[in-house]
């Protein structure tokens, strides 16, 4: 699964109807959670900064962000049942160590890299602690008891890596040898369908009001 998210802090709102130009642009409201335009900015640039890349604030871009807020704010209400799921403190900063090892010269320019995206370390630790209890979530609910089957192994392997192999000019390698890595990639997208089911079941249970996103008009 790749980054998503920044939930950072929005205002909670008590009544509906609220228009987005209260409390820092409103742009969407999940039950009572207001997602807000420098939420959508933040999780931007928070992206932009993993990948190394320039934010896109098209506004498909800021859509598609809008859209992965209010998808990760469901997810959030849907294990906040099951506390076991939340990171510790002392998990996130191992992972914020080895960001900065990995990426940024043992964190020596970090500093210099969140001035340039207009980030906090505070927003990043918060992305990683929601990251790890994403995962465990999606681990817990979704991976759980799922295997996957040889049949649909075989096939993956007939009609999607044999094909492809071919198409690049590159050798096959024998199920045999790839059978784990087949078995992962098949529980994902097992886990992926699940997620997006789930996430309809979220949408149609829950309040979504999408209020504006600056001049898209767009609203469900």
């Amino acid at each position: 699964m790749t980054f998503h998210a920044i939930f950072a802090g929005a205002a909670i709102l008590a009544a509906a109807g609220l228009r987005a130009e209260i409390v820092d642009g409103i742009v969407a409201i999940v039950d009572n959670y207001a997602i807000t335009r420098s939420q959508i900015d933040s999780q931007l640039r928070l992206e932009a900064m993993l990948n190394r890349t320039e934010p896109d604030v098209s506004r498909a871009a800021r859509a598609d962000a809008m859209n992965r807020l209010v998808d990760r704010r469901l997810i959030l209400q849907d294990f906040t049942v099951t506390p076991f799921l939340a990171a510790q403190p002392a998990e996130a900063a191992g992972i914020m160590r080895d960001l900065k090892a990995e990426r940024y010269l043992g964190g020596r320019d970090f500093p210099a890299t969140l001035a340039h995206y207009g980030l906090t370390e505070a927003e990043c630790r918060a992305f990683v602690e929601e990251r790890i209890a994403f995962e465990r979530y999606v681990s817990f609910r979704f991976k759980t008891g799922l295997d996957a089957e040889e049949a649909a192994v075989e096939a993956y392997y007939r009609d999607e890596y044999l094909p492809r192999q071919r198409a690049r000019g590159e050798p096959a390698e024998p199920l045999e040898s790839i059978l784990d890595s087949i078995s992962r990639l098949l529980l994902e997208r097992q886990a992926t369908r699940l997620i997006e089911e789930r996430l309809k079941e979220l949408r149609s249970l829950g309040r979504v009001d999408i209020l504006t996103l600056e001049d898209e008009g767009e609203r469900r």
